[in-house]
């Protein structure tokens, strides 16, 4: 169907990629092994919506823009262990050893830590009170939101791109942990989704 010239529609619609969602071990090849840097966006699983809704791999297809308001971490781990480490000690390993750059086109215009991003607002969950910790990257509500004070605007055909970081331990008066390997040998379910929010422009066809 051809486009109506000149009319576009504006609506409220958020983009996503992953960086893993599974259940126990993944082997040492697969896309949702937890890794110190993955590039988001940039080659997302097209057609795969439990893993991404981008319509290209790192743009937004024809004449598609986009106004930023706000960069959103959904992170959680269930029914688990890694080792020594309990579903909590993994959550909060994660949470505060992960940071993120989102850049369009050429140049970072957000970046920091997860925990400045999360899906609603700060770790949020069940512990001392729960045989089976719940925990997620934020308390579900709208206004717990980080919302940008100016809106990162993604021109036609911009490059889209979110670098996830996760940075090891250091050794201080304790053993130094690998972060990474900690969050990989974690038998239970875990995932970890980034989200742009705010609003799409498109042609109407």
């Amino acid at each position: 169907m051809a486009k109506l010239l000149g009319v576009r529609q504006q609506r409220v619609q958020f983009f996503y990629d992953t960086d893993f969602l599974c259940n126990g071990n993944v082997g040492t090849t697969s896309d949702n092994l937890a890794r110190s840097q993955k590039q988001l966006f940039a080659s997302a699983s097209i057609g795969d919506l439990t893993r991404s809704n981008m319509p290209s791999p790192g743009y937004l297809s024809g004449d598609q823009t986009f106004l930023t308001y706000a960069v959103r971490h959904e992170i959680g781990f269930y029914h688990g262990v890694s080792g020594a480490y309990s579903t909590a000690d993994v959550m909060w390993l994660t949470l505060h050893t992960s940071t993120f750059r989102y850049q369009v086109g050429e140049k970072v215009e957000f970046e920091g830590p997860v925990t400045m991003t999360p899906a609603g607002g700060g770790p949020w969950g069940f512990v001392s009170d729960s045989a089976q910790p719940i925990l997620t990257n934020g308390q579900p509500e709208n206004k717990a939101i980080y919302v940008l004070p100016l809106p990162i605007a993604v021109a036609k055909r911009q490059g889209i791109r979110v670098e996830e970081l996760k940075t090891s331990l250091s050794s201080g008066s304790a053993a130094a942990i690998d972060v990474v390997a900690v969050i990989n040998a974690y038998d239970g379910f875990r995932a970890f989704r980034c989200y742009i929010d705010g609003f799409n422009t498109r042609d109407v066809q």
